[in-house]
Parts: structure tokens; C-alpha cells; sequence
């Protein structure tokens, strides 16, 4: 009851008014609901990071959540933290990938158009740097596209 008080300023009686009620509830009833505020609750949690770090992919910003809600708060030990943070990085290095390439195939562009476009030797080269990693030319061009292309979705 603490919490409630202290937390969102809602009296004893509210609260306990409120729980009265809710026990009332088929123990389903209760369970969807508790559901609901939790999945509420890491909604809001992950808008909050993906307006922090408005260029974080999906797994970027369930990488940073977890560092949040389990890492910092010692709820997970350094090596399980370290272990799940090499396991994600592999996963947004695969996804920044996937999502450069959409965007090339979507523009009809070969890595020889890229190398012009970004002033490089060739697109040999482009291939190379995209494989270690996209660099951060790349990302805002894959940003831009995806904001683009969501744009041009909504009606």
C-alpha cells in the first residue's frame, strides 16, 4: 500500500477500495489485467528509450531495456549481462544489415551506387565496410528511408 501513497498519490481508502474490487474479479479477470498494466508499463518503457535514442532499431532499444530494467538494477549478473549484450549485438549487427540491403533493393541500388554516392573507390569497398559493420553514414540513410517509407504508408 506503500506504494500507492507515496508513488502516484492515491489515499489507503482509494487503494483498498480499489483492490476490494478487483478481488471481486474472476482470478482470469485479475491475471489479464495485471497483464495489461505490465505490458503498459514496457510500452511506455520502451517509447521513453526509443525518444532518448531516436535512431535505436527494435533490438537496440530491447538491448537497452534489459540493461535498464535488469543489468543496472542488479538483477542480472555481469556475466549473464555480458553474455546477452554479445548475443544482441550479433543480432542488430545482422539486422542493420538486413535493413541496408532492403534499402538498396527498394532503390534499385547496387554497392557500385553507393561507392558513387558516398564518394568511395568502389563498391567492393562499400561490401567490405558493410560487413564489418554499417557505418554511421549508412545507418541515417537506412533512418531516413525507413521514416520515408512509414510516411508514405500513413494515409
Amino acid at each position: 500500500m506503500d506504494f500507492w501513497d507515496k508513488k502516484i498519490h492515491v489515499t489507503k481508502e482509494a487503494a483498498s477500495h480499489q483492490i476490494k474490487i478487483i478481488n471481486t474479479f474472476s482470478p482470469e479477470k485479475r491475471l489479464k489485467i495485471a497483464l495489461n498494466f505490465a505490458n503498459m508499463g514496457i510500452q511506455q518503457s520502451r517509447s521513453w528509450i526509443q525518444s532518448q535514442h531516436i535512431h535505436f532499431s527494435d533490438l537496440e532499444i530491447t538491448l537497452e531495456f534489459v540493461r535498464l530494467l535488469s543489468y543496472e538494477s542488479n538483477k542480472i549478473s555481469e556475466e549473464h549481462w555480458q553474455h546477452f549484450k554479445t548475443i544482441m549485438e550479433q543480432k542488430i549487427h545482422k539486422d542493420w544489415k538486413k535493413r541496408f540491403r532492403k534499402m538498396m533493393q527498394a532503390n534499385d541500388w547496387t554497392y557500385e551506387d553507393i561507392a558513387k554516392f558516398s564518394g568511395l573507390k568502389n563498391g567492393k569497398v562499400v561490401e567490405a565496410t558493410i560487413s564489418r559493420g554499417l557505418p554511421a553514414f549508412a545507418k541515417l540513410a537506412v533512418c531516413v528511408f525507413e521514416q520515408l517509407q512509414a510516411e508514405q504508408k500513413v494515409p
